[in-house]
């Protein structure tokens, strides 16, 4: 008995070690990056010097605080709020106003709060198959939103997916990607049989939703996850097969009936056939990357403004330009060792609904990163989503971290059962004879 305690001691000891060690290099790290830009004599101001010392503060006093309310997953939580760091840092850097860091950073303040309630709301909550239905009409009347005559709803970038409610101005479909996860999560535990799962007409109406407004980035996020929650829920993959092929054939006719994806293909195999129009993103975007090389040309030192979009769809090939392929891999490792503990997160779950919904929220992270990376980089056509916490866009970060206070909302649940499970341990070996 007492070594079971002492082994448990020393575990949590350690983990505890991990994280204050992890939650050190990225204080450092973003003090000193921050700093970094606050001294550049082109760009000297107050606000660097303010955020300089605000970012560091924020990402110990929000680690501790939710660490101390609940045991969430402390690894997670500080490369969450590092990955909103780098955005920070980066549009400081490259934005030629300071609103667009200022914003961001309200935003990022917002986005916290939105964790916390994130993680308040899959803890306090129950019966989540019971709300179902009023979640899949908030969603649907969200995602419908976009319809509205001016000046509420309206175009951006080709695709209708943005409301203006006076100086308030977001994307539904960004808010909705929790609430869907949630009901395919409620519809899949337990029961995930294709024939009794409502859930599928519900994604398959809102990617209806989403194409009719031209939101290509959204609408493959919202397939490609409902397609890999329910194979992790009931591992058909002959099914989820058939319906990755059912989603290649309506891509075949939304190629061949809509001209705005045909063009997006043909500059996406070769940009280099209109460099100075419709290529024009892509060719510089790979230029910028090529610049950086593996260190990276320094911060304030590169031309990431050459590309459009610089802080928002564009952002990771700005950092790649300015601090460097090495750099940049690091990035992409931080997303991969969100995935890696959330899907830890997911499989400890004691409950199919935790962990169906814990999987779907890293795999819609994981997705949404891939298709921007790969759409900066080439490998994929352009979809126009963000990068999640770094991009500029208050609706993709409140979003993202709401999805995450989920997350963290779970690990916790699954750290108390532990808990509980090791006193029931202990009880029973001190009632032995």
């Amino acid at each position: 008995m007492r070594t079971q305690k002492k082994v448990e001691k020393m575990r949590k000891a350690l983990m505890r070690s991990n994280t204050r060690l992890l939650l050190t290099a990225v204080v450092i790290f973003q003090a000193l990056a921050m700093l970094l830009i606050a001294l550049k004599p082109e760009t000297a101001s107050l606000q660097p010097l303010i955020l300089a010392a605000a970012i560091p503060l924020v990402t110990i006093l929000v680690t501790n605080l939710m660490g101390r309310i609940w045991p969430v997953d402390r690894a997670i939580l500080i490369l969450v709020l590092l990955l909103a760091s780098v955005g920070l840092i980066a549009l400081s850097d490259i934005c030629r106003s300071e609103e667009t860091p200022r914003s961001q950073a309200i935003y990022a303040l917002v986005g916290v709060v939105a964790m916390f309630i994130g993680a308040g709301l899959i803890r306090g909550l129950s019966d989540w198959k019971k709300r179902t239905p009023l979640l899949m009409a908030l969603c649907a009347l969200a995602l419908v939103t976009p319809w509205l005559p001016a000046p509420i709803g309206g175009w951006y970038d080709g695709a209708r997916n943005w409301i203006h409610l006076g100086p308030i101005s977001g994307q539904p479909s960004e808010f909705m990607k929790p609430v869907l996860i949630v009901i395919l999560a409620a519809g899949f535990s337990n029961r995930a049989r294709f024939a009794r799962c409502l859930p599928y007409t519900f994604a398959a109406l809102c990617c209806g939703i989403l194409l009719t407004e031209r939101d290509l980035g959204a609408l493959l996020l919202y397939f490609l996850t409902t397609v890999l929650m329910y194979y992790v829920a009931s591992s058909n993959g002959a099914l989820c097969i058939a319906g990755l092929g059912m989603g290649a054939g309506a891509a075949v006719i939304a190629y061949n009936a809509m001209p705005y994806v045909q063009d997006r293909v043909a500059i996406w195999k070769n940009p280099w056939s209109d460099p100075l129009d419709a290529g024009y993103q892509i060719v510089h975007a790979l230029i910028a990357i090529g610049s950086g090389g593996l260190f990276g040309m320094g911060l304030g030192l590169g031309m990431p403004r050459n590309v459009p979009l610089y802080h928002s769809d564009f952002i990771f090939t700005s950092i790649a330009e300015e601090f460097g392929l090495i750099f940049s891999i690091a990035l992409m490792a931080v997303y991969v060792l969100i995935i890696m503990r959330g899907l830890i997160v997911a499989m400890n779950a004691r409950t199919s609904f935790h962990s169906i919904t814990a999987f779907g929220l890293v795999a819609m992270l994981g997705l949404q990163a891939l298709l921007i990376i790969g759409g900066n980089t080439k490998l994929l056509p352009l979809t126009g989503v963000t990068l999640p916490l770094v991009s500029y866009g208050g609706s993709s970060l409140v979003s993202t971290f709401f999805s995450m206070g989920m997350l963290l909302g779970i690990s916790s649940m699954n750290a108390e059962d532990e808990a509980r499970d090791i006193e029931k341990i202990a009880l029973r070996e001190e009632v032995r004879p």
